[in-house]
């Protein structure tokens, strides 16, 4: 029996994980139909269309879910909410539990583009290839495919998982999405199917609600999640389900590690930092203030002296690591009317002026602030305020105005104050117990680079929330994306024993 479940929910497990067994070439087809449709953020598409990734959702479990209680839910984004003018929708899955708490997971059905299409098989991105993938230690795998063997660095965290296991090598399958995120979207599909074919014959529920929200537009501005929450003024469809979350917990889906439970990521803020000069000819270069210039002096400033200003704001040794201040991402100013990226072709006008007008972008990375997580609406306030100080000492002949749009803000996500802590945190604890019971190994904790739909799904409803938790693989933002074939299928296994254990299983009656 596996430990710490009932009687009644091994039952079930069983069931369910002999369903997931039996089906397991219903779900990876699934999956191959999900990579088929691109769904690139803003074309995620709607349930009645067929050809996007909604729609293939929807039909798959309008095919297959059909028990008392399971129900298929959309969610369509009101256009003055959304930055795209194509209808796209959230399609949620609610299981009805006996009591009054709930398990919230997400995952999300837009991809990044998928560049050169000659980099990948058969010059498709969008069709799932079989492959090996085979670690050569450190952070370096070759992935064989037809035949031909292709040497590829990934990250450090996605390297973790095969130094917890006994093996070097693993099926894969690549394609644009396969792992960021649609084998999550199978994940989660898979476990709510083989949930509805255990429960029925043993005449039992679940102790408590299970969400599952499969939203739009994390990879951008993460609009799906701010309206299945309510954020700054979003449509809440959480919240207008239920009167109080305060039984929840939740876990976002992700390409992940190998079932490591990621317990914090770090904020993000793009600052814009605008420079206002004053026009001259540029033959008398001294009658005016040159916008461009004093935007200049002051992105070495910040580089050099933000950090330790925005020191107070922000706690210095916390699980998240360290605030990083990127200056000058962007700069645009001056005579510039356009810029070709791919030739480097800028058409100017006014060269022989001095600018009056600079702009550029700051990307700053927050960890945990001191009133953490009260102040979340005035920590954007703060971080300008000290943008502009900085910048107008550094160019005082300059104006400076600094802003942070509300789409260019994702706040920082902990579990708890310290990764002891959250170690010990009931969500993860439960969440490491089921991976060591799936997969054979101790998974530990991880925190996770950049912010995910956690962001907003923690921050607009409180939730205690994983940031990532999902299927092993890597390459997520390059050609050649892969996920691990087998944990595919066995990410459906695991999900469905995370629900139970998060939520028991009760007596119908």
């Amino acid at each position: 029996m596996t430990e710490g479940l009932t009687p009644t929910e091994q039952r079930v497990l069983d069931a369910g994980t002999e369903w997931i067994d039996e089906n397991a070439d219903l779900l990876l087809s699934f999956l191959d139909a999900l990579v088929g449709r691109p769904g690139l953020s803003g074309e995620e598409g709607v349930s009645d269309d067929p050809d996007t990734p909604v729609g293939v959702l929807s039909d798959q479990l309008d095919a297959t879910l059909d028990a008392p209680g399971f129900h298929v839910e959309t969610q369509r984004l009101r256009p003055e909410h959304d930055y795209v003018d194509v209808p796209r929708e959230n399609l949620y899955t609610v299981v009805e539990g006996a009591g009054d708490g709930g398990f919230v997971c997400t995952s999300h059905t837009d991809v990044v583009p998928a560049g050169d299409p000659t980099a990948w098989p058969d010059d498709d991105p969008f069709a799932v290839t079989e492959g090996t993938v085979h670690w050569r230690g450190g952070t370096t795998v070759d992935l064989e495919l037809d035949g031909e063997l292709h040497t590829r660095e990934i990250r450090e965290k996605m390297a973790r998982v095969w130094r917890l296991r006994d093996r070097e090598s693993a099926p894969v399958l690549v394609g644009r999405g396969v792992y960021d995120n649609k084998s999550s979207s199978v994940c989660l599909v898979g476990s709510l199917l083989g949930l509805q074919a255990a429960l029925g014959p043993t005449d039992t529920r679940l102790g408590g609600d299970l969400v599952h929200g499969h939203l739009v537009d994390e990879e951008v501005y993460q609009v799906g999640v701010k309206e299945m929450v309510g954020w700054r003024g979003g449509e809440n469809w959480l919240g207008d389900r239920y009167d109080s979350l305060a039984d929840f917990t939740a876990v976002v889906l992700e390409g992940s590690y190998g079932f490591v439970p990621v317990i914090g990521h770090r904020g993000l803020a793009w600052v814009v930092l605008e420079a206002t000069g004053t026009a001259a000819h540029a033959s008398t270069p001294e009658l005016g203030a040159n916008a461009v210039l004093g935007m200049s002096r002051a992105l070495v400033a910040l580089e050099e002296e933000l950090p330790a200003r925005l020191g107070e704001l922000f706690v210095s040794e916390d699980v998240l690591g360290r605030l990083t201040v990127a200056p000058g991402t962007t700069v645009v100013g001056g005579g510039v009317e356009a810029v070709e990226a791919d030739s480097r072709r800028v058409d100017r006008s006014g060269l022989n002026s001095v600018p009056d007008w600079c702009e550029a972008t700051l990307d700053i990375r927050l960890p945990r602030w001191t009133d953490f997580p009260e102040g979340v609406d005035d920590i954007c306030d703060r971080l300008v305020d000290r943008v502009e100080s900085v910048a107008s000492e550094a160019a005082p002949n300059v104006t400076f105005e600094a802003r942070v749009p509300d789409d260019n803000f994702f706040p920082p996500v902990a579990l708890s104050a310290s990764t002891e802590a959250a170690t010990d945190h009931p969500l993860v604890r439960t969440a490491a117990t089921t991976t060591a019971s799936r997969l054979g190994y101790d998974p530990g904790v991880d925190v996770a680079p950049g912010a995910t739909d956690a962001a907003f799904l923690y921050h607009g409803t409180r939730i205690p929330t994983l940031v990532e938790y999902g299927p092993a693989g890597g390459l997520s933002h390059e050609a050649l994306e892969y996920v691990e074939r087998d944990q595919v299928v066995e990410g459906a296994k695991v999900m469905l024993e995370l629900t139970l254990r998060e939520l028991g299983v009760v007596d119908a009656a």
